[in-house]
């Protein structure tokens, strides 16, 4: 029992070494996502149930999102968890994205990528958790009452 806890958890640390390149290709999906929905077109009046294109960007852009809120803290960084689950919160409600909204996914996507460059393991101290209200904070404020929306699923 001991010898298979101890592969299994080697098997862990070698997947932990390759997180880094695999979160950056997952930020790197999303931002070629995000250029999507900020060229989609939308349309205010489409029939009943249908979609515009630029929240069919942010559907796929939210269940890439959803993949590195997951897997963040498994492998040492529970910062890029955070910053998924916040990101999470602003994509996974169908609804208009305005660009204003979209920067805001931006800024997320920038934080990621931070985050990963410098392979900032742990929850990034003072700064981190800076980094991480302030982004909440802005979601929310986003947000306001359409939190309780059709959620993407």
């Amino acid at each position: 029992m001991a010898r298979r806890l101890a592969r299994a958890e080697a098997a862990v640390a070698d997947l932990a070494k390759s997180y880094v390149g695999w979160a950056l290709a997952d930020v790197d999906r999303c931002v070629a996502f995000l250029a999507s929905a900020r060229e989609a077109n939308t349309a205010p009046d489409l029939p009943n149930g249908a979609v515009d294109d630029r929240i069919i960007a942010v559907q796929a852009l939210y269940a890439i999102a959803h993949n590195i809120k997951g897997q963040g803290s498994s492998f040492g960084f529970p910062l890029m968890t955070r910053l998924g689950d916040s990101l999470c919160r602003l994509t996974r409600v169908k609804r208009p994205f305005p660009n204003a909204d979209l920067d805001l996914v931006a800024a997320h996507l920038d934080a990621m990528r931070l985050v990963l460059s410098q392979e900032i393991r742990g929850d990034g101290g003072t700064l981190g958790d800076k980094l991480a209200q302030r982004l909440e904070t802005l979601v929310a404020q986003a947000m306001g009452s359409e939190a309780d929306a059709d959620l993407i699923r």
